[in-house]
C-alpha cells in the first residue's frame, strides 16, 4: 500500500473517532468524550467504542475488551489513552494486552495526571504512538478550561426584549417557542445550571431540560440566594436536591431549610458572595459546563470578575415599556460594537442569538 494512500485511511479513522466522541460529547459527566476506531494491519476496522454515559467505561476498553488477544492491531483515538489507576484501570493496560500494536491520537488529555504520560507509557511498552492533527481544533475547549483553572467552563444566556428589557408586562416567557427549545438545548449541554435569588423567587424555575429523550440528562442545579428567601412551592419542585449559596446566619431557615436544600454558607465580599468560590466548589461537584440563567444581576457578578467563557443572547421581536439601559450597557461593555457580526445561523424564528 501506497504512503499516500495509508495517509489517507489514518486520517479518515481518526475522523471516524471524532464522528463517534461527538454523540456522547455531553453525557459523560467530568471525564471528557473520546472516541476510539480500532482496525488489523490492513485497514479493516473491527470495532469502535466511545466513552460511556457518566464517564466510564472509557472508549478504549469499549472497543477493544469486545476483542481477542491474537489479532495484531491500530486503534485511533481522540485524546492520549489515559495511564494511571483511577476508578478503573488504564487504558494503556488494555492496549497492550489486546496486542496493539500502533495507536494514533489527535489531543493530548490536559488533564495533569495524564499530560503526555499515556503517550510515554505506551512507547515505553514498545508501542508505535503518533500524532494525526484533528480538522476539529475546539473540540476539547471546554475541558482543557475546566481541567486547567479547577473552573467549570461557564456559557451564560440572557433573554431580552427588542429594546433590551429582561421583563415583559410581567409574562415569565416573552422569546418564542424556538428559542424556549434552544435554552433547553443549552441545559443538556451543560451539567450544571446557575441563577440568583431573584429569577429564583420570581419565576419559580424548575431548571430541567425538557427536550424529548433527554430528560435524564438535566443539569445540577445551584442557586446563589443570599438571605436563603424561599417560597413553599421550591419544597418539592425539584426531582433531586438542590445547592443553595448562602450567607446567612438565621440558624432557624438553616435548620428548616437544610432538609429540603444543600445548603453552602459563603462569605460576602463587598455585599456580594464570593463567586470564584462558587465555581470552585460546583467544579468539586464533579461538573464541567456551567450555563448561568440568572438574570441581569447575577450575569454581571460573574462577568465583573470575567468568569463567562461564552455569552448567548436571544432577542424577542417585542418591546417592552421598561427597557433596561443596564442590559445594553453590559453587551457594549463586553467590546461588542456591532452585533450582528456575532448572529448565529440557528433558525429562532422571529428571535435573534447573538453569541460571543
Amino acid at each position: 500500500m501506497s504512503q499516500k494512500l495509508n495517509n489517507f485511511y489514518k486520517k479518515y479513522f481518526s475522523e471516524l473517532a471524532f464522528s463517534l466522541a461527538k454523540l456522547n460529547k455531553f453525557t459523560t459527566g467530568a471525564n471528557p468524550s473520546v472516541g476510539c476506531v480500532v482496525t488489523n494491519l490492513t485497514n479493516d476496522i473491527i470495532s469502535v467504542g466511545i466513552t460511556s454515559i457518566n464517564g466510564r467505561p472509557h472508549a478504549e476498553h469499549n472497543a477493544l475488551s469486545r476483542l481477542t488477544s491474537n489479532t495484531k492491531k491500530r486503534i485511533f483515538v481522540t485524546m492520549e489513552p489515559c495511564s494511571h489507576f483511577g476508578k478503573t484501570p488504564p487504558c494503556s493496560r488494555i492496549i497492550k494486552k489486546k496486542k496493539v500494536k500502533e495507536v494514533y491520537y489527535s489531543y493530548i488529555d490536559t488533564n495533569p495526571i495524564v499530560n503526555g504520560n499515556g503517550i510515554n507509557q505506551l512507547k515505553e511498552k514498545k508501542i508505535l504512538v503518533s500524532r494525526i492533527n484533528s480538522s476539529d481544533k475546539n473540540f476539547y475547549k471546554e475541558y482543557d478550561y475546566s481541567v486547567k483553572s479547577k473552573f467549570p467552563y461557564v456559557t451564560s444566556k440572557l433573554a431580552l426584549t427588542k429594546n433590551f428589557s429582561t421583563i415583559l408586562n410581567g409574562k415569565k416567557y416573552f422569546t418564542n417557542n424556538q428559542s424556549l427549545k434552544f435554552a433547553h438545548l443549552l441545559r443538556y449541554m451543560n451539567d450544571s445550571i446557575l441563577v440568583g435569588k431573584n429569577t429564583f423567587l420570581k419565576d419559580i424555575p424548575k431548571l430541567d431540560c425538557r427536550l424529548s429523550g433527554l430528560e435524564k440528562f438535566s443539569p445540577n442545579i445551584f442557586v446563589i440566594n443570599p438571605d436563603l428567601s424561599i417560597r413553599a412551592k421550591h419544597y418539592n419542585l425539584y426531582k433531586k436536591k438542590i445547592t443553595i449559596f448562602h450567607a446567612s446566619n438565621d440558624l432557624s431557615k438553616i435548620k428548616k431549610y437544610k432538609n429540603y436544600f444543600n445548603l453552602i454558607k459563603l462569605k460576602k465580599l463587598e455585599n456580594l458572595i464570593d463567586v470564584s468560590s462558587i465555581l470552585k466548589i460546583i467544579y468539586t461537584h464533579g461538573c464541567r459546563r456551567l450555563l448561568i440563567e440568572g438574570g441581569l444581576k447575577t450575569l454581571e457578578c460573574f462577568k465583573n470578575k470575567k468568569y463567562i467563557n461564552k455569552y448567548h443572547f436571544i432577542f424577542s421581536n417585542l418591546t417592552s415599556i421598561n427597557s433596561k439601559l443596564s442590559a445594553k450597557q453590559l453587551i457594549s461593555s463586553l467590546a461588542v460594537n456591532r452585533l450582528s457580526r456575532y448572529k448565529q445561523s440557528i433558525n429562532l424564528l422571529n428571535d435573534k442569538l447573538f453569541s460571543f
